[in-house]
C-alpha cells in the first residue's frame, strides 16, 4: 500500500512538473509572439501605411459604397495614420474651354484663381488636331494644370453636350476613387477655392448631391414640368457617390436629349438615375452667382458687384474679358486683406480685454465705447450732425460704407447678444447714429437699429436702441511696397542720430536734403513779420535745414509809403528811438535781424527793380535760379504758416525725376464772419468744417526738384499780377517735364485768412477767378445764407409796415 502510494505520488509530481514546462512555454511563446508583433506592425504601420490604407479604401468602396471610410476603418479596430491630409483629394474641377481660349480666358484663370495646393483643376480643350489617345491626350500648361484633349469630340461644337458627357465621363473613369467632389465649369468663371472646400466640407459626399444655381427653363420647350437642373456658367458639382451612379450611365443619357441645353440635359439625367434634383435651397442663388442682366439673360462680364454678394458668393459667372476676371480677382484679394485686418482688430480689442481682467480691473462692455470729454457726432438716415458746427450736410460716402460695414461685420455677435436676429431677418436700417473717431484708437458708433422681419409671409418691425459698435485700428499696419525703406522709429522720433542708417544712395530723406521755401512778395509787412516767426519756431529753432529766399517787388504807389520802426530794447538804449524807411529797407531790416540770430540760416532777400510790376510766376523764377540743381524747391506764399512736420512730408513725397508733391492746404474762413456765434479756438490748426475748407484745386503751392523745374521750361513770364501762374506750371509738369503728381491734405500747412484784392486792370480770366477764390473765402455757404435769412428777418421786425415799392427800391440800391 505504501509503495503504491509512493508511485502515485512520483506520477502525479511528473505530470505536474510536465504541466508547468508546459504553461511555462506557452508564457515565453506569448511573450515573444508580443514583441515580434510589436516591432512588425511598427515597421509595417510606419512603412506601409499609405498603401495599406489605400487598399483598405479600395476593399470597402468596391464592398459598400455607401460605407464612410472612417467608420468602416474604426470598426475593424486600425486608427487612420497621420500623414492622411483633413483636405487631400477633396475636390476636382474639371474646366470645359477651347484651344482657341487658351491664350486668353484660361491664362486668366491660371494666373488668379486655380492656384490651389489642395485641389486638382485640369483644362477639357482640343489642343491636339488629332486626339486619339484611348483616355485622351493629356499636355501640362502651369502651375500643374493640364490640358486634357477628349478623342472624338469636336472643339468648337455649339451646344457642347457631347463635350461637357465626355468631361464627366473621363472624371468618373479616372478620378471617382479618389476625390470627394467634382465641379464642372465653364472657362469665363470665378471659383473662391478655399471658401469653396469649407463648404463642401460640411456636406457628406458619401451621399448622391447635385448641387449648383438651380435653373428653372425659360420655355416650354425645354420639357422640364416644374423640374429644375443646375446652370453650367456657375458650375455644376457632383458628390463622388452621384458621379458613381450617373458615369456609367452618360451614354444613355446622351442618346435620350429633349433639347440642345447640355445643362438642362445634364440635370434631366442625373434626376432620372439618381432621383436627385439641383439644389434649390434659397442661398445657392448668392452662393452660386450668376451676372444676371436686364433681359433675362447674364452680362457677359461682372463689371460691378457689391462686397456683400463677393462675401457670399463661391463661384461667379461670368467674365468672358480676361481683364474683367483680373479685376475681379483684385476685388477678391482687397476683400480678404479687409478680412484679415478686422481680425487683427478683434484680437486685439480681445487682448485689451484680457489685459484689463489681468490686473483685476471690471470691463464694462458699454463704458468701453466713451471717450471722456470727446463730442460725438449724429446721424440721420439723410443728414450728418456736428456738435462743433451748425452746419447740417450730407452724410459723406466713407461714413455711411463704415457705418454698414460695422453692422455688417459684427453681425455675429449681434445675434448672439439679441434672439431677434437670429432667424426671419430680411433688412436692417440704422435710423440714428451716435459716432465718433479717435484717430489713435477706434472708430466707436453707437446705433439704433430698425429690423424687418418676414415670417409667414407677414412682416414685421423690431428696434434695438443702444447698440455699441467698436473699429479698434490696429497696432499692427501693413504697409504697401515704398519707393525706398521707410525707418517708422525714426518718424515715430525715437530714432537716435547714432541708431540711423544711411538712406539708399540716390535717395535723399531725413536731415540730408535741404527743403528751399522760395516766395514772390510786395508789400504786406504785417504778414511778413508773422511767416518769419512761424518760420522760426517751426524750422530754425530746432535747427532743421532749410532756406529762405524773398523776392520782393517794391510797392508802386502815388504816395510812397513809409514805415515806423520803434525800437524798445531798453539795454542799448534809454529812449524810445524812431525812423522811417521805406518798404525794402523794412523787409531787409526784419530779414538781418533773423539772420542775426540764426548765422548759418541761408536766409536772403532779391529786390526786384524799382517799377517793375508785381507777377509772382516772374519772382518765384528769379528766385529759383540761386538754388542748387539737385535740391527741393518748395514755392509757397506769406500768408502760410507751418509745423515741422511738413518738412517729412515734403522730403517724402518730392521724388527726383519722377514726382512733384501738391499738399493741399487747410484754408481758413473770415474769422469776423465765422466766429461771430463760435468761441474763437486757441490754434490756427483747427481743421473743424466752420473754420475754413481743404483747398482741393490750388496749386499755388507745390514742392519740386530745381532739375525737374528746369525741364518744366519755368513759369509762364506772360502773366502778370494775380493767378494762372500756377495752372501753367502744372500742366508744364504733366505735359514737358512728364512728372507724376502726388497730392494729399497736408496737416501741417494752414492758410491764413486775408481779404483778396482784384483789381479791375486783371485780365478777365484772372479777375473771375480771383473773386470766385475771394467769395469762397468769407464763410461756409450754409452758414452764410443762415446770415442772410437772419438779417432779412431783422429787417423786417424794424420795419413791419415798409412798401413793397420802397422795399424793391432798398433791393436795388
Amino acid at each position: 500500500m505504501i509503495a503504491n502510494s509512493l508511485r502515485i505520488k512520483k506520477r502525479t509530481w511528473r505530470d505536474m512538473a510536465k504541466f508547468s514546462r508546459h504553461i511555462e512555454m506557452l508564457v515565453y511563446r506569448f511573450i515573444l509572439s508580443l514583441l515580434v508583433g510589436f516591432f512588425l506592425g511598427t515597421y509595417f504601420i510606419t512603412n506601409s501605411d499609405h498603401y495599406a490604407l489605400k487598399s483598405l479604401e479600395s476593399f470597402v468602396c468596391r464592398s459598400s459604397p455607401h460605407l464612410h471610410l472612417r467608420s468602416a476603418v474604426t470598426e475593424i479596430g486600425i486608427s487612420a495614420p497621420r500623414k492622411l491630409h483633413v483636405q487631400e483629394g477633396v475636390l476636382y474641377i474639371g474646366i470645359m474651354s477651347t484651344n482657341n481660349n487658351m491664350n486668353s480666358r484660361v491664362a486668366a484663370i491660371l494666373d488668379t484663381w486655380s492656384r490651389h495646393p489642395n485641389v486638382k483643376v485640369e483644362i477639357f480643350a482640343n489642343i491636339n488636331k488629332n486626339a486619339s489617345t484611348a483616355h485622351g491626350a493629356v499636355k501640362m500648361v502651369q502651375n500643374g494644370v493640364r490640358v486634357v484633349s477628349l478623342p472624338g469630340v469636336a472643339d468648337i461644337s455649339y451646344p457642347p453636350q457631347k463635350k461637357s458627357f465626355s468631361m464627366l465621363k473621363f472624371m468618373h473613369d479616372n478620378y471617382l476613387e479618389k476625390f470627394h467632389w467634382f465641379l464642372r465649369a465653364d472657362d469665363d468663371a470665378y471659383v473662391k477655392i478655399e471658401e469653396l472646400l469649407q463648404y463642401l466640407s460640411r456636406i457628406n459626399s458619401t451621399k448622391a448631391h447635385f448641387l449648383g444655381h438651380a435653373g428653372y427653363g425659360k420655355h416650354a420647350d425645354d420639357y422640364l414640368f416644374g423640374e429644375n437642373y443646375c446652370m453650367g456658367g456657375t458650375g455644376v458639382f457632383m458628390s463622388r457617390e452621384t458621379l458613381r451612379q450617373v458615369g456609367p450611365k452618360l451614354s444613355e443619357c446622351i442618346r435620350q436629349m429633349y433639347t440642345e441645353h447640355e445643362d438642362v440635359e445634364l440635370g434631366r439625367c442625373v434626376r432620372k438615375i439618381t432621383g436627385v434634383s439641383c439644389s434649390s435651397a434659397w442661398e445657392t442663388s448668392s452662393v452660386f452667382y450668376q451676372n444676371f442682366g436686364g433681359k433675362g439673360s447674364y452680362d457677359d462680364n461682372i463689371e460691378e458687384i457689391s462686397e456683400r454678394k463677393r462675401a457670399v458668393g463661391l463661384t461667379f459667372h461670368a467674365n468672358k474679358d480676361p481683364k474683367y476676371q483680373y479685376k475681379f480677382h483684385i476685388s477678391i484679394l482687397s476683400d480678404r486683406i479687409s478680412n484679415l485686418l478686422l481680425k487683427i482688430t478683434r484680437m486685439e480689442t480681445e487682448s485689451k480685454k484680457m489685459s484689463s481682467l489681468l490686473v483685476n480691473r471690471r470691463f464694462d462692455d458699454k463704458a468701453w465705447n466713451a471717450h471722456g470729454g470727446y463730442i460725438w457726432d449724429a446721424i440721420t438716415q439723410k443728414s450728418m450732425y456736428s456738435a462743433v458746427s451748425a452746419l447740417v450736410r450730407s452724410i459723406p460716402a466713407p461714413v455711411k460704407e463704415s457705418a454698414v460695414r460695422s453692422v455688417y461685420f459684427t453681425m455675429s455677435d449681434l445675434r448672439e447678444q439679441y434672439r431677434v436676429l437670429r432667424s426671419h431677418v430680411d433688412e436692417i436700417v440704422i435710423t440714428h447714429t451716435r459716432y465718433h473717431v479717435n484717430p489713435f484708437t477706434s472708430a466707436d458708433m453707437v446705433a439704433k437699429l430698425k429690423v424687418r422681419l418676414i415670417k409667414n409671409k407677414t412682416k414685421k418691425y423690431v428696434y434695438i436702441k443702444n447698440v455699441y459698435f467698436r473699429r479698434s485700428f490696429p497696432g499692427t499696419l501693413a504697409y504697401m511696397n515704398e519707393p525706398y525703406n521707410i525707418s517708422i522709429q525714426a518718424i515715430e522720433g525715437k530714432l537716435t542720430e547714432k541708431d540711423a542708417k544711411a538712406p539708399p544712395s540716390g535717395i535723399e530723406i531725413g536731415h540730408s536734403a535741404r527743403i528751399n521755401f522760395v516766395m514772390a512778395l510786395s508789400g504786406r509787412p504785417d504778414n511778413l513779420k508773422r511767416f518769419l516767426k512761424n518760420f522760426d519756431d517751426a524750422f530754425l529753432s530746432i535747427a532743421e535745414n532749410v532756406s529762405l529766399t524773398i523776392v520782393y517787388f517794391p510797392e508802386i504807389t502815388s504816395n510812397k509809403e513809409s514805415y515806423q520802426i520803434i525800437d524798445v530794447d531798453d539795454k542799448h538804449s534809454n529812449t524810445n528811438a524812431t525812423s522811417v524807411m521805406s518798404d525794402i529797407d523794412f523787409v531787409q531790416l526784419i530779414l538781418r535781424g533773423l539772420s542775426e540770430k540764426y548765422p548759418k540760416a541761408p536766409l536772403k532777400i532779391i529786390p526786384v527793380e524799382n517799377g517793375l510790376s508785381f507777377s509772382r510766376g516772374a519772382g518765384l523764377q528769379i528766385g529759383a535760379k540761386s538754388i542748387l540743381l539737385d535740391e527741393i524747391i518748395f514755392f509757397c506764399d506769406v500768408d502760410l504758416i507751418f509745423s515741422s512736420e511738413i518738412l517729412f512730408h515734403i522730403r517724402r513725397s518730392t521724388i527726383k525725376g519722377e514726382q512733384v508733391y501738391y499738399p493741399t492746404f487747410f484754408s481758413q474762413y473770415d474769422p469776423e464772419i465765422v466766429y461771430s456765434y463760435h468761441e474763437t479756438p486757441d490754434t490756427s490748426f483747427y481743421y473743424e468744417e466752420i473754420a475754413g475748407f481743404w483747398r482741393t484745386f490750388s496749386y499755388g503751392m507745390v514742392a519740386i526738384y530745381k532739375s525737374d523745374f528746369l525741364n518744366t521750361g519755368g513759369f509762364d513770364l506772360s502773366i502778370h499780377g494775380w493767378g494762372l501762374e500756377d495752372l501753367r506750371m502744372c500742366d508744364a509738369i504733366l505735359r514737358k517735364a512728364k512728372l507724376r503728381i502726388f497730392k494729399a491734405n497736408e496737416p501741417a500747412m494752414v492758410h491764413i485768412y486775408h481779404d483778396k484784392d482784384c483789381p479791375p486792370d486783371l485780365a478777365r480770366e484772372q479777375r473771375k477767378s480771383c473773386q470766385k477764390s475771394r467769395a469762397q473765402h468769407f464763410g461756409p455757404q450754409t452758414l452764410m445764407y443762415y446770415l442772410w435769412q437772419n438779417e432779412n428777418a431783422g429787417e423786417e421786425e424794424n420795419e413791419p409796415n415798409v412798401e413793397v415799392d420802397n422795399l424793391s427800391r432798398g433791393t436795388e440800391g
